[in-house]
């Protein structure tokens, strides 16, 4: 079974927990950031002070840069062997603009790999334990901390820390916003593909094999600086990921068109009403709702692109009989939403 990253940050279970330079830690793992090479500005302090700064004693042997949709992240790593297997991992996301974000990686190997998952928010702070991860991530700060287990969970590790603040990044930081959708690239165009799990995301990725280019199975990036929206990959990778598809590759194209899928034994299009498709896109994007800053700011943003990227409930059954319906359907259909005050 396919795990999303949305479903992993919805369970919520508060649980007490101490405190590592003023930042919140799981008790499991409180010894491991305090001896892992990291140098905190204060030292302990009662659950309830302020959130302090962590500063990262790291070297070029266990730094590594990555940019994401226009947002730079320094990530630290726990020892010079991690950097080898993982930056290659991401070379097609170069840093090319100023880090804003730093992401630290810490390896606690008494870690439960099977705990009970809990999230919580307080102001910009968020903690988390999710299977084999836990930390924090500092929206206010530009700071995150994941610890695994493992090295094996090493890019996990990153994609969480640095896809979680890429989420919020986008929107605060830049005129963008991440869904939880399929990126094509076909006949030159992007498609965005969306909907609920099982709604047949990664199958149409399947099927367009051959046919186009599926470039991201997980997180697409909508940017929304300019009249023409770009779509955007990310280098985010789930479990489920179909091994034949590109993975983490970088690709910026046109978007052309939001297509919100349903199983059905015929082929049919059928254009989307701005509600219908906010609806949609709110119940498959919960983790970006979360706190209501993120949700007025994600709003706005969803309400941007229903104004200049056709959505569409696209009605399919698995066959590659798709693209040439869709050669037919979209050929007569706008590739550009008309503007509405």
């Amino acid at each position: 079974m396919r795990h999303s990253r949305q479903r992993l940050f919805w369970h919520i279970q508060p649980q007490r927990i101490n405190v590592v330079g003023g930042h919140y830690a799981p008790n499991a793992w409180v010894a491991d950031v305090i001896t892992a090479g990291y140098c905190h500005a204060h030292s302990f302090g009662p659950v309830n002070q302020p959130i302090l700064h962590l500063v990262p004693m790291t070297t070029s042997h266990t730094t590594f840069g990555m940019s994401v949709g226009g947002v730079g992240f320094q990530v630290h790593l726990p020892d010079e062997a991690w950097l080898p297997p993982l930056a290659p991992l991401y070379a097609d996301f170069p840093l090319d603009c100023e880090p804003t974000w730093q992401v630290t990686i810490a390896c606690e190997p008494t870690l439960a790999p099977d705990p009970p998952r809990w999230i919580e928010h307080d102001g910009p702070l968020t903690r988390f334990h999710l299977e084999s991860f836990a930390g924090w991530i500092d929206l206010e700060r530009r700071q995150a901390l994941v610890c695994t287990t493992s090295l094996a969970n090493g890019a996990s590790a990153v994609e969480r820390g640095v896809g979680y603040a890429c989420m919020h990044a986008l929107l605060r930081e830049r005129q963008s916003l991440m869904l939880h959708a399929v990126g094509i690239l076909w006949r030159g165009l992007g498609l965005v593909v969306s909907g609920h799990s099982g709604a047949g995301k990664t199958t149409m990725a399947r099927l367009a094999v051959g046919y186009g280019e599926p470039f991201s199975d997980e997180e697409v990036i909508i940017d929304l600086a300019e009249p023409q929206p770009l779509l955007l990959s990310t280098p985010f990778v789930v479990p489920g990921t179909p091994p034949e598809f590109p993975q983490r590759v970088r690709r910026a194209v046109p978007a052309s068109a939001l297509l919100l899928l349903a199983h059905a034994p015929d082929f049919r299009l059928t254009p989307l009403e701005p509600s219908e498709v906010v609806m949609e896109l709110l119940r498959t994007n919960v983790a970006a709702v979360e706190r209501f800053s993120s949700a007025a700011l994600w709003l706005d943003r969803v309400e941007r692109l229903v104004r200049v990227l056709p959505a569409y409930r696209l009605h399919f059954r698995p066959t590659t009989e798709l693209w040439e319906f869709l050669a037919g359907a979209l050929g007569n259909a706008p590739t550009v939403a008309p503007c509405t005050s």
